[in-house]
């Protein structure tokens, strides 16, 4: 048992061995394939659907995937998949098994109350070094006062604990502090030093600025709490930009946020951003951030009248240019190396159970690393 656990920690050392310059001149996301699973696929009596988040596990050669159902058609739960592909293609997907996500109790998480109210809303997920356990969000429900969390429970979905949150991140009775409904812990990455990891908000929080227009971007914190104390210890600002349109007509739903972030080095991140305008339609784009410079805000409660300096941004790839239809993509992970060592990175979709939408898998290798 200690030759396997050695083994073990072994291949998940060299996983988050830093290997790259992070640069954007360095680096280049080229696209192979995707994969779509159909609308309304069951799986172990589950409707597979509302994947948002995305993960691989170097020592079973699997991928994980957190469904962001509040338990209401089943209860909260996570997949497992196994992805075929290589630089020539993408040919297949297989689902080889169905984790529900268990309370501090050993329970089920329950269904929304008649008034609408959900105890969870899982949209983050990443195995913890060593495999052994996972890291997961939830945004909780606002509207009603449900806070959000970032836990960790075993590969079979029980609970092991919570980590610490500050109390800046949960709205107080009057509204004026805390995360924004639906616009919470969206995004999780594990950092490579192996002894930390990362979160961030979708949107901004309520006492730090305005969500984001087609007028003006939002500054989003990323936290970062060590994985060993549970405790944060850094947070910095992600500046997000404009929504990518206005809505039409004029003045109808709109958003742009952080939907997932992928961890470079200790200081360098791959950010997902989605937008989305009603009448507009969607789009998403992958920026790097470089948090080198970047204030550390942690000991600020409220941004309003501070001067800070945020994360580095610079233009990656926007999702768009595939010439394939881009569905509402939340989920970015490294996947299974190529066999001539380049990284792969692949992204999901959620279909929010939608008919008229899908769930994706992107499949792309990282091009132009300095090792």
């Amino acid at each position: 048992m200690r030759t396997r656990i050695a083994t073990l920690l072994g291949l998940w050392a060299l996983f988050l061995t830093p290997s790259v310059s992070a640069s954007a001149e360095d680096i280049a996301l080229a696209y192979i394939g995707q994969q779509v699973i159909p609308h309304g696929f069951m799986y172990k009596d589950t409707t597979v659907g509302g994947l948002s988040a995305l993960d691989y596990n170097p020592v079973t050669g699997r991928y994980v995937a957190i469904s962001d159902d509040r338990s209401d058609r089943n209860p909260a739960r996570f997949y497992e998949l196994e992805l075929t592909f290589d630089e020539t293609g993408f040919p297949g997907w297989h689902l080889v098994d169905r984790h529900f996500i268990r309370r501090p109790d050993g329970s089920f998480f329950p269904r929304p109350t008649m008034m609408g109210e959900t105890s969870v809303d899982p949209e983050a997920l990443k195995l913890a070094p060593g495999g052994q356990s996972y890291f997961w969000t939830s945004e909780g429900h606002a509207q009603h006062r449900v806070a959000p969390f970032i836990r960790e429970m075993a590969l079979d979905g029980r609970y092991i604990r919570d980590l610490s949150l500050p109390a800046k991140y949960l709205l107080n009775d009057a509204g004026s502090n805390g995360v924004r409904d639906n616009l919470a812990f969206e995004a999780l990455t594990i950092n490579r030093d192996g002894k930390s990891l990362t979160v961030s908000t979708e949107g901004p929080l309520v006492q730090d600025a305005a969500e984001a227009t087609a007028g003006h971007g939002a500054p989003v914190r990323f936290l970062t709490l060590d994985i060993a104390t549970g405790k944060p210890v850094a947070e910095h600002i992600y500046p997000v930009s404009p929504v990518h349109r206005e809505s039409l007509p004029f003045g109808n739903f709109s958003v742009n946020g952080v939907v997932a972030i992928l961890a470079l080095d200790q200081q360098k991140y791959i950010v997902m951003e989605r937008s989305f305008s009603t009448g507009a339609g969607l789009s998403v784009k992958l920026y790097l951030a470089d948090m080198t410079a970047a204030t550390d805000v942690l000991a600020l409660d409220s941004l309003a009248g501070q001067t800070v300096t945020a994360a580095e941004k610079t233009f990656l790839l926007d999702l768009g240019s595939l010439g394939i239809a881009i569905d509402n993509l939340e989920g970015m992970a490294f996947g299974k190396p190529l066999d001539d060592g380049r990284r792969t990175v692949l992204l999901i979709s959620d279909d929010n159970f939608r008919a008229a939408q899908i769930t994706q898998i992107l499949a792309f290798v990282v091009e132009g690393e300095t090792r």
